[in-house]
C-alpha cells in the first residue's frame, strides 16, 4: 500500500504540472495561429478519443524490449550512442518515466482544448489597451491572460489531480 501511495503521489507531482504547463504553451501557440487553428485543434484532440488500452499497447510496443527488438525508443537512444533500457520490465525510474509520459500524452488533448477555448474567450480590448500603454508580452500574459483563464486552469489542475490519482488502468495498460 505504501509503495502504491508513493508511486501515485510521484505520478501526480510529475504529470499534473507538466501536462498543464505544456498544454498552456501549445494552446498559446494555437491561439497565435489564426488560419489553421481548427485543424491543429482537431489533430491535438485525436489522442483523446482513442481507446486508452490501444494507446497503452502502442506505448508498450514503443518502449518494450523483446528478444527480437529493443523497441523504437531504444533504437533512437542507441542511434545517439546511448545504451538501451528496458523501460517496461527494467528499473523503477524507467517504468515511472513511461507511465508519466503516457499519462501526460493521454490528458494533453483535453487540456489543450479547454485552454484554447479559454484563451479565445479573452477580450482583445484588454490586449489592445495594454499595447497602447506599452506593456511587454510577458506582462500582458501575467496581468491579463493568466487572470482571465485562471478558472480554466484551476479546473484543469483539479481534474488533473483526480485523474492522476486514478491511474491504475493506465499502469495495467502499459505493464
Amino acid at each position: 500500500f505504501l509503495q502504491a501511495l508513493k508511486n501515485t503521489l510521484l505520478l501526480v507531482a510529475i504529470t499534473v504540472p507538466l501536462s498543464t504547463g505544456i498544454a498552456l504553451l501549445i494552446s498559446l501557440g494555437l491561439n497565435s495561429i489564426k488560419g489553421l487553428r481548427k485543424l491543429f485543434q482537431t489533430i491535438y484532440f485525436l489522442p483523446y478519443v482513442t481507446n486508452t488500452l490501444a494507446v497503452g499497447l502502442v506505448f508498450m510496443i514503443l518502449f518494450q524490449k523483446t528478444p527480437y527488438t529493443d523497441g523504437f525508443v531504444n533504437l533512437i537512444i542507441q542511434w545517439f550512442g546511448g545504451e538501451s533500457v528496458d523501460f517496461i520490465g527494467g528499473p523503477y525510474w524507467a517504468k515511472m518515466f513511461v507511465l508519466s509520459f503516457y499519462t501526460i500524452w493521454v490528458v494533453m488533448p483535453f487540456k489543450i482544448l479547454i485552454l484554447t477555448t479559454a484563451l479565445a474567450s479573452v477580450n482583445e480590448t484588454y490586449y489592445n489597451a495594454a499595447k497602447i500603454d506599452g506593456s511587454t508580452r510577458m506582462r500582458r500574459f501575467t496581468r491579463i491572460t493568466l487572470p482571465m483563464i485562471s478558472p480554466s486552469l484551476f479546473y484543469l489542475i483539479i481534474t488533473g489531480f483526480i485523474g492522476a490519482f486514478k491511474a491504475y488502468s493506465d499502469a495495467v495498460a502499459l505493464f
